[in-house]
């Protein structure tokens, strides 16, 4: 079947045989058209698994590896994100995210308990599009080439998937179910299509793992032989792919592509032709993703967009609402797109193989990086809990060495944060199965050689301990906020910041990010505040200037699109620094003036989606701008708000941690208003902390309600934010009052 797509390929690339043996001479308008556009699609397939088929003992698929290898070296590599819904992809997931340009799916078999793949339909993805309140268009491509006139073809079940949509599947693919694979799989799109563009389609998609049927079904007797004992999974798919490589006798603009792999849930390969550029250019000899700013890194999402401007011009994309982003793809054929058939090839050397290994280790950064997650969540919670339970112990038999000891534990504490992100400059991901410890060592070590500076500083006369400790405290804001000013090279797949595997964002602050860097940020400048005030005769005036610069700087940072792009954040911090604020100069704050502050916080959010919008950069905050212009704004606001209590109405063990974490936080609240109530009173072993303890600690704890009870409501992290705000200010306030403390018991 491969020879008979193929066979389509070439006819379309030759045109038609005519009467005359002699071939005329092509005009100028025939030179200038573009060459055909053909999208060689397969599944589980990854960089790495290239490089281990090219080294491997299996001679065949060694020369198969390496074919694909010298067809990427030729052209452009790029790592691809095949997230589309839920935590798998199946291939049916990823061919019809392909053509809807937006995430969807069409099998929800591997959400069973086997969490196998066994198909999908269009009418199935239909239904799940409404239901997942994405507002996704299933053919959503299909439909852009139809209003453009573009004729295309689709070979294979996914491709037949990809390119069906409202008006009906492609011609002979029966409605609403994937055809069987049978006959040659070739499927025209000419009834949808002008009679002129539809004999000889601009556009033609091939799901070589369908048309394949099983490894060999080419029909080629010396291929059939070689791969009739190839293995599922990678294998199959690099000797399907190698094997059309092969095959292309003319030249054509080829896009090859994985669509999903749901056993390895990582970055998959694709391969764009020679000369394809990007908006936001190149690193090395790498491009930018359009729409994950990072190198040699693009979405299952642009390729709709790019494929439609490909073969119908800018202003198709505009008019069809594909939201993805768009690569420019050359006029001319790929590099390699006409290699010999042979069943070998030669090596590929180290420098065509630099691009390749570089995607390659991206792809195991950002595999372990997802990996990382839970453990670096747990030691971190696990570290802040064990140091706050060991300061209120301390703080009953309070002795001056033991304060000592337990402020600078909780500066290592406070340190965590920024040390877990500085990690990143390390390669921990290479340790294989022992990454997420090796994650967890390095930030251990960073965050100690950050307290051991801390220590140094300390011994300067006019900083001494309280100005060290509050130093160390502004790590943690200081190194996230400038790691998203800077692109988040720190936070993009490190220890326990966003990656390319579960793909929620790719640059900026993401939720977590903006959590422990909001909670910190609000205590060092509460301490800063009133360090700086108590310096002043004019305190409010001081609070003022020592609250709003900083708070300033970190809300541009958080919010502007080019920088940190938060939505949820910018909405957040500034309610919380008022709060802050007010509390320190005294000021009261009524409803009006909340009312106040609520508008000015909507305001200075909407000044940067507004912004984003008009520059066309269609950022986080300019792309929720495009969903209120176009009507889709509703349908994102419900699936975020459905995303606070969907895994606790579908996780027993979800509504469980609910449940006792609230339960553990109501106690230690009641724990806290009666200790404080005594303490107030001059009762109990806490009763000599009333006349240590600064004033600064009350506002803060009340800018820092603020701060959580808005990061839980407009985020869809939910309440893991509270508990990573929670893990960055209360180390944090326990060193600060600590350094205060020691010296005076």
């Amino acid at each position: 079947m491969v020879l008979v797509a193929l066979a389509l390929v070439t006819g379309v690339m030759l045109g038609p045989p005519g009467p005359s043996a002699a071939p005329a001479a092509p005009g100028p308008a025939a030179s200038a058209a573009p060459a055909p556009l053909l999208v060689l699609g397969v599944s589980e397939l990854s960089w790495a698994s290239v490089r281990e088929l090219a080294a491997g003992d299996d001679p065949q698929l060694a020369a198969d590896a390496a074919t694909v290898l010298q067809y990427a070296a030729a052209n452009a590599p790029v790592n691809l994100v095949q997230r589309t819904i839920g935590e798998n992809t199946c291939p049916a997931d990823g061919w019809v995210t392909l053509g809807a340009g937006m995430r969807a799916r069409a099998d929800v078999s591997h959400t069973g308990p086997e969490a196998a793949c066994s198909g999908g339909s269009w009418a199935e993805a239909t239904r799940l599009a409404q239901a997942d309140g994405y507002g996704t268009e299933p053919g959503a491509l299909a439909t852009a080439l139809d209003a453009a006139g573009v004729g295309y073809a689709a070979v294979g079940d996914g491709a037949v998937l990809a390119l069906t949509n409202a008006a009906g599947p492609p011609e002979a693919a029966e409605p609403g179910v994937l055809p069987a694979p049978a006959g040659d799989g070739t499927e025209s799109a000419g009834e949808r299509a002008s009679a002129s563009t539809a004999a000889e389609p601009d556009l033609i998609l091939v799901d070589l793992m369908s048309t394949a049927g099983s490894p060999g079904g080419a029909g080629a007797t010396d291929t059939e032989s070689a791969s009739s004992t190839t293995p599922p999974g990678p294998a199959r798919a690099v000797h399907a792919l190698a094997q059309a490589l092969r095959e292309l006798t003319a030249p054509a603009r080829v896009v090859v592509v994985s669509v999903a792999d749901p056993q390895d849930p990582s970055p998959q390969l694709a391969v764009l032709p020679a000369g394809t550029t990007s908006p936001r250019g190149s690193d090395g000899t790498l491009l930018v993703g359009p729409t994950t700013h990072r190198r040699g890194l693009i979405q299952l999402t642009d390729l709709a967009p790019t494929l439609l401007a490909a073969v119908a011009g800018q202003d198709a994309v505009a008019a069809s609402g594909l939201t993805g982003g768009v690569l420019a793809l050359p006029a001319s054929g790929s590099s390699g797109a006409s290699a010999p058939s042979t069943s070998t090839a030669g090596p590929v050397s180290a420098a065509d193989l630099a691009a390749v290994d570089a995607l390659a280790d991206d792809a195991i950064h950002a595999v372990a990086s997802n990996r990382a997650v839970i453990p670096m969540t747990l030691a971190l919670l696990a570290a802040t809990g064990a140091v706050l339970v060991a300061v209120a112990v301390g703080l009953r038999h309070p002795q001056s060495g033991r304060l000592g000891r337990l402020g600078w534990a909780a500066c290592w504490a406070s340190a965590l944060p920024a040390g877990i992100w500085l990690s990143n400059l390390l390669p921990w991901w290479r340790a294989g199965a022992w990454a997420p410890m090796a994650a967890a060592v390095t930030a251990t070590a960073a965050a100690g050689m950050l307290t051991g500076a801390a220590a140094l500083l300390a011994l300067a006369p006019r900083l001494g301990r309280p100005g060290a400790a509050l130093l160390l405290t502004a790590s943690a804001p200081v190194v996230l906020l400038v790691d998203a000013a800077a692109g988040a090279p720190l936070g993009f797949n490190g220890p326990l910041g966003m990656n390319a595997v579960v793909a929620g964002r790719f640059y900026g602050v993401s939720n977590t990010a903006f959590a422990l860097a909001a909670g910190a940020l609000l205590v060092a400048v509460a301490a800063g505040a009133d360090r700086f005030a108590t310096a002043h005769t004019r305190r409010r005036a001081a609070v003022v200037v020592a609250v709003g610069v900083p708070g300033a700087i970190a809300l541009a940072v958080d919010g502007a699109p080019q920088l940190g792009a938060d939505v949820g954040g910018a909405l957040t911090l500034l309610p919380a620094l008022v709060a802050l604020g007010a509390g320190l100069a005294g000021v009261r704050l009524g409803l009006r003036r909340w009312l106040g502050v609520g508008l000015v916080t909507v305001g200075v959010v909407g000044a940067f989606a507004v912004a984003d919008y008009a520059a066309g950069s269609r950022t986080h905050l300019g792309g929720f701008v495009s969903q209120v212009v176009d009507g889709r704004a509703g349908a994102t606001l419900v699936r975020k708000a459905a995303a606070l209590t969907a895994p606790f109405l579908t996780s027993p063990l979800a509504l469980l941690a609910l449940v006792i974490g609230v339960g553990v936080a109501s106690a230690a609240a009641w724990w806290l208003r009666r200790t404080v109530r005594d303490a107030r009173a001059g009762v109990g072993a806490y009763a000599w902390l009333v006349a240590a303890t600064p004033a600064w600690p009350g506002p803060t704890l009340r800018g820092l309600a603020v701060l959580v009870v808005l990061e839980v409501l407009v985020n869809d992290s939910g309440l893991t934010m509270l508990l990573f705000s929670a893990a960055a200010a209360l180390p944090a306030l326990a060193a600060l009052l600590l350094s205060r403390w020691v010296g005076r018991r």
